[in-house]
């Protein structure tokens, strides 16, 4: 997982379990550097990881796993754009 996937992740698990406000005050660096964090967000950060670590288990990590298994397992919605069926029949009929 890259960085920015393992950010939009946690901002959207924050988003879906908190709110925007705690969501907006994570930053690239709030998992490592939690001094500059509100103890609201460190609260939530903590239990981000309860859930990843009942999720996936310890010896798994963000760099072995796979973003949309990720999401799925979070209860995330996967943000991979679908094609409409629609679009298909309109270029299906000529």
């Amino acid at each position: 997982m890259s960085v920015s996937q393992i950010d939009e992740l946690c901002q959207d698990w924050l988003r879906k379990n908190y709110d925007e406000k705690v969501a907006s005050e994570y930053t690239t660096y709030s998992l490592v550097i939690r001094t500059c964090n509100s103890p609201e967000l460190n609260e939530a950060l903590e239990d981000l990881k309860k859930e990843l670590r009942s999720s996936f288990g310890p010896k798994q990590s963000f760099g072995n796993t796979d973003y949309h298994e990720a999401r799925r397992r979070l209860g995330l919605p996967d943000k991979r754009a679908s094609v409409p069926d629609a679009f298909f029949r309109a270029f299906m009929k000529k």
